[in-house]
């Protein structure tokens, strides 16, 4: 079998890319090979005889993006879970996947996160072959724009937050979970990304300092790396 997958939103010439690669190897303990999807359409074929193919965040594009590539990753999510491919989709993924199935995703900058934020689970994560390891309120990672405002049908509902009501969700069909918070991330490697995409987060630099003391404040997030553990090993008991 070989490597875990990450299906890549990020420039290759962008150095959090390689950061983002690093922080799911990292976090998943097992090795992750990383595949660009930006500006071409991935071939399928690179999705078989993985034990889990990931997809992370993105610094500089949207899923509301009007790009060939963008939905071409849309089609590559649902085929994804078609396949019953073991999956996990984080932020620009969790928009992606949510939108590709039916759902509904905007642009709202008033409700950015950006840090560490509580979640809350659902009652149906008790019942769930990830999430039920989770402890019922925790910290997580967060850095988005858009949001999930209307889930598609054929998923449940996991997680949830104060400010962007979807944090995560499972497609009842198949192994494939997604949060709008990276799971992949702690506290130092937030931090690195933030001031790597600074210019996307604050134009102010009031407002870049006003986030620079919380995020050096946020406590760390250690709970949801469980998560794409037990997705590996999942997917290796599969075979």
């Amino acid at each position: 079998m070989r490597p875990a997958l990450l299906i890549s939103l990020r420039d290759l010439s962008d150095p959090m890319a390689e950061q983002e690669r690093q922080c799911f190897a990292d976090t998943a303990r097992h090795p992750v090979e990383l595949c660009s999807a930006v500006g071409r359409i991935v071939p399928r074929d690179v999705l078989e005889d993985r034990p889990a193919v990931f997809f992370g965040g993105s610094g500089a594009y949207s899923v509301l993006d009007e790009h060939d590539w963008i939905k071409g990753m849309l089609d590559l999510l649902v085929h994804t879970a078609d396949a019953s491919i073991p999956a996990y989709a984080s932020c620009f993924g969790f928009q992606g996947l949510a939108l590709a199935m039916g759902g509904q995703v905007t642009r709202d900058d008033t409700r950015q996160e950006l840090g560490a934020y509580e979640i809350t689970l659902t009652p149906q994560a008790a019942a769930d072959p990830l999430y039920r390891q989770l402890p019922q309120r925790f910290f997580a990672q967060l850095g988005h724009h858009d949001h999930v405002d209307a889930l598609p049908g054929g998923v449940t509902l996991l997680a949830t937050g104060d400010i962007s009501h979807h944090q995560a969700f499972k497609v009842d069909s198949a192994p494939f979970w997604a949060s709008q918070f990276h799971p992949e991330l702690t506290k130092a490697t937030t931090y690195a990304r933030f001031l790597h995409y600074l210019d996307h987060y604050a134009d102010d630099p009031d407002e870049a300092a006003r986030i620079d003391a919380q995020m050096r404040a946020m406590p760390e997030t250690k709970a949801p790396a469980v998560l794409l553990q037990d997705l590996v090993q999942l997917g290796l008991a599969r075979g």
